[in-house]
């Protein structure tokens, strides 16, 4: 028998999952594969993506602290200024004189949100995230870090590229400022981002999955589409943890940049 307090869980959770209904987003130039499994009923991660214009696509991938029903319903929030539906109500954007919408610099993007957490939403919870943006004409990759895992750009070469500059998490610190990153980018390349619920996952070693666990399950998995290079990450994982279930969240992205 469920309680009522399961049944509003199991709705919550199907709430969420129509956060990311696409799982796999094609804007012509560029592919983003999402990924998001909960450890529980309900969890606090998110990942998606949004067509800037005809040239630019961006990333996104947020982690709120704590887990349960708050957290949930922080990450149902945050989709909701991360729209590519509406850029009036999506605070990447900022509307110019003319009335017209510019998207903004990453490290912007960081500091908007922060001053939501803070000054407006004030509760007493925090997020990690990483914003990118990719953009075929510069021929460049814009991002900014908060806290969130190290990204990784793999090359068509089989160089594994660390980015970012860790930087702090949003809503703890009134005053903190983050950096952008930019880096040159080309058809072929793939940006992947990771929760640290991949990262931290502890192993039957003993040892937390890590950074070297990502790297080299992404390298062994990178012939393989988006979305099944998350699956092998996932499966990757599993055999290290000894479970197929995990302590943590787990949550990617990765963006294709499509050859011509």
């Amino acid at each position: 028998m469920l309680f009522r307090s399961d049944r509003d869980l199991i709705e919550a959770r199907k709430l969420q999952q129509t956060l990311i209904r696409d799982r796999v987003r094609d804007y012509g130039w560029a592919k983003a594969s999402l990924m998001l499994r909960y450890s529980g009923r309900v969890g606090g991660e998110l990942v998606g993506s949004f067509r800037v214009d005809e040239d630019r696509v961006a990333v996104y991938a947020i982690d709120v602290s704590g887990h349960g029903v708050a957290s949930a319903m922080m990450t149902a929030r945050l989709a909701g200024f991360l729209t590519g539906a509406s850029p009036d109500q999506n605070l990447a954007f900022q509307k110019g004189p003319d009335g017209s919408q510019a998207l903004l610099p990453p490290h912007e993007v960081a500091e908007r949100f922060n001053r939501l957490m803070l000054e407006e939403i004030q509760a007493e919870q925090y997020f990690t995230m990483v914003f990118a943006v990719a953009d075929r004409v510069a021929g460049t990759l814009s991002l900014v870090q908060a806290g969130h895992p190290h990204p990784v750009l793999l090359r068509p070469s089989g160089q594994v590229v660390r980015l970012g500059q860790g930087g702090l998490p949003v809503g703890l610190l009134p005053d903190a400022t983050y950096e952008t990153c930019t880096i040159p980018i080309a058809p072929g390349d793939r940006l992947v981002l990771v929760s640290d619920g991949i990262t931290e996952c502890p192993c039957l070693s003993g040892a937390d999955f890590g950074e070297d666990g990502l790297m080299g399950s992404i390298t062994r998995s990178a012939q393989l589409a988006g979305t099944d290079l998350l699956e092998a990450l996932v499966w990757d994982l599993g055999q290290a943890a000894g479970a197929p279930s995990f302590p943590d969240d787990v949550s990617g992205v990765v963006l294709d940049l499509l050859e011509d």
